[in-house]
Order: structure tokens, then C-alpha cells, then sequence
């Protein structure tokens, strides 16, 4: 077969397309062979980033649950003003809520809404930490200076899941 060659008339490739076959180099342009790379990447990819995400906020809320001192996190709330009786409603609330977040970003289909009240919440978690713990932004570990990174991953997925039609509202 080598010897004889491997290609067939384009004769009827030709009439049934009514013009020329294009050659195989031009299947696909450059940039859809890109635009297909990069589909397929952030396919498992955003898996990886809603993970690690989820993984995130449920962190933060089983350790504000108790596995941080409660009598430190008292302290916290206290600098922000939280006190008495609302502040083990503020605790266990902002635990339950950053679990919730967690396990909405794992399980959740349609998703928008929940980036939003994410984002919104790591607002105002950053401004009051700002006015009443500035500290923490100069802390080694970093606490507030993470949520840029956060806050990033937070928008690519949100950009995605508006493209994605199993999500879409």
C-alpha cells in the first residue's frame, strides 16, 4: 500500500461538496486547535478550582466550630464589636454559613448566585477585618492577602459556569 499510494480520487469528495476539499492542514486553524485545548483543560480544571475552593470554606467553618479556641474567636468578634449573646450567633452562624458555602460549591448544579454571596461575604469579612484588625494584613501566614487568589478563582468560575449550559439559570 505504501509503494501504491494511500489517497483516493477527490472527484466525488469534490461533487458532493460542490467546490474543492480543503487539505487537512486546514481543518482546524490554530487558534481552534487552542480553543480546544483550553476547553478540555478547564474541563477537569475547574473541577480542581470549585474543590479547593469548597475545601476552603469548610475548612474554615468545622475549625470555627470549635476546633479553633472558642474563647479566642470571642476575643476577635469582641474587637469587632460583636459581643453578649449575639457573638456565639456570629460564630456558629459564620461557621454554618462558610459550611454551607462549602458544600454548595461541592454539590450545588447552578452555581452564580453562590459565587456572588461568596464573594459579597469575603467582602465584608475583608473590610471589617481591615477597620478592626488591620494587623492581619501584615501577619506572616497572610490571612487576608489570600483572598486576592481567592477572589480570582472565585471570578474564573463564575465566568465559566455563565458559559456552561448545564448551569445556566
Amino acid at each position: 500500500m505504501l509503494q501504491r499510494g494511500n489517497t483516493a480520487d477527490a472527484g466525488p469528495t469534490r461533487e458532493l461538496l460542490g467546490r474543492e476539499p480543503r487539505p487537512v492542514s486546514e481543518f482546524t486553524s490554530r487558534w481552534g486547535v487552542e480553543a480546544l485545548r483550553i476547553s478540555a483543560l478547564l474541563g477537569w480544571l475547574q473541577l480542581v478550582l470549585r474543590i479547593a475552593i469548597a475545601a476552603v470554606w469548610l475548612v474554615a467553618g468545622i475549625v470555627s466550630m470549635g476546633i479553633y479556641p472558642v474563647d479566642e474567636s470571642y476575643a476577635l468578634l469582641a474587637r469587632v464589636g460583636i459581643t453578649g449573646s449575639f457573638a456565639p450567633v456570629a460564630l456558629y452562624g459564620a461557621a454554618a454559613l462558610d459550611i454551607a458555602f462549602g458544600l454548595g460549591t461541592l454539590f450545588l448544579r447552578r452555581r452564580k448566585l453562590l459565587w456572588i454571596a461568596q464573594v459579597t461575604l469575603i467582602g465584608v469579612y475583608t473590610v471589617a477585618i481591615t477597620f478592626f484588625l488591620p494587623e492581619f494584613w501584615l501577619h506572616p501566614f497572610g490571612p487576608l492577602i489570600k483572598n486576592l487568589p481567592i477572589l480570582a478563582v472565585i471570578l474564573l468560575l463564575y465566568e465559566l459556569e455563565k458559559h456552561d449550559p448545564e448551569s445556566s439559570s
